[in-house]
């Protein structure tokens, strides 16, 4: 998980209003693919990581900072393409603390029997996205 937080930080600057998000495929104990939140309206790091993985995410395992999203904005939900992917597991830091999501994404995903972990560096990752956690929950900058 300290890969994934290293990739989301590559997006700092770039993607606010947007949470800094970094995303691993990994397979049989090897990184197949990776990517990070580059700009708002741009994929997410999930969409990314997994287009980049291709057929080889099937049966892989992500590794996220910030639960996937389950809702369509600018961009597709990175829950539908998780779903699609034949990704069993997810590991992820923290819920997303954004109302359209807040527990949505995972409890999508495992109605679809994706097995998802929450809390490995759960504090690095809300400290990473202070900004975003205080915009999002509070409405202040």
């Amino acid at each position: 998980m300290k890969k994934v937080l290293g990739l989301a930080e590559k997006g700092r600057g770039t993607t606010s209003p947007n949470p800094m998000v970094g995303a691993l495929v990994v397979k049989n104990g090897k990184i197949i693919a990776s990517a990070y939140h580059r700009r708002p309206g741009g994929l997410h790091a999930e969409a990314i990581a997994l287009k980049r993985a291709g057929g080889r995410a099937k049966g892989a395992a992500l590794y996220v900072n910030l639960e996937p999203c389950p809702h369509t904005g600018r961009t597709p939900p990175c829950t539908r393409a998780i779903i699609k992917s034949g990704i069993k597991r997810v590991y992820c830091s923290m819920i997303d603390p954004n109302p359209l999501n807040n527990g949505k994404g995972k409890r999508e995903l495992e109605k679809h029997g994706i097995k998802v972990k929450v809390g490995i560096l759960n504090k690095e990752s809300a400290e990473l996205n202070e900004v975003f956690i205080k915009y999002i929950t509070k409405k202040m900058p």
